[in-house]
């Protein structure tokens, strides 16, 4: 719930400002987005596990849901864009009626390439990263670094909207601890909104 409430005022944001700009010289972006999230997983103890794997036992379980939570920055040229993006997957279920969950969290400088000016775009970028993981019985939190890249295409709709399709692959690497993940990586496919101004 609060993941669909942290999209809505993505979205909510972006329509804000791009409702209030002007026509000035200043370019910039903003935009969000929601998907699925692929092949997630992470190494605890030395054992490499999928994200099943941590909730052993676990009912109702979801999706492996992907968000694109917030892609902001300006544009310093016509083919480049510069600014900060925050991601995640995440996972839910039940273990004996209680709540289990596993979520990484991507939270990164990008720079977004557009080889044409428009359409075809990749992308790349790297900051912190951190991972939470709870089976019922143990909750456990973990940060470190992670870097991504991706590719997507961005297909204009009306002037400066855009309706954009993103996949993205990430890496996070944490601080050692026993008894705590200490790497991990997802793919995430999403379908998103972008105001390009």
């Amino acid at each position: 719930m609060r993941h669909g409430i942290a999209l809505a005022l993505a979205f909510f944001s972006i329509a804000s400002a791009s409702a209030a700009a002007d026509d000035g010289g200043f370019k910039w972006y903003a935009g969000a987005g929601i998907g699925v999230g692929l092949n997630a997983r992470y190494t605890l103890n030395g054992q490499h596990l999928s994200f099943d794997d941590g909730m052993p036992g676990a009912t109702d379980k979801s999706g492996l849901a992907a968000l694109n939570i917030i892609n902001v920055g300006v544009e310093l040229n016509s083919k480049t864009l510069l600014g900060f993006g925050g991601s995640l997957v995440a996972q839910t279920g039940k273990v004996n009626g209680n709540d289990a969950q596993i979520q990484i969290n991507n939270y990164h400088a990008l720079l977004t390439y557009f080889p044409f000016e428009r359409g075809f775009f990749v992308r790349g970028g790297g900051g912190l990263s951190s991972i939470y993981t709870n089976d019922a019985t143990t909750k456990v939190h973990n940060s470190g670094v992670g870097v991504l890249v991706g590719a997507g295409y961005a297909l204009n709709l009306v002037t400066h909207h855009y309706l954009t399709f993103t996949l993205d692959q990430s890496f996070q690497f944490y601080s050692s601890s026993t008894n705590k993940p200490k790497n991990s990586e997802f793919s995430a496919f999403y379908l998103g909104y972008m105001y390009r101004r």
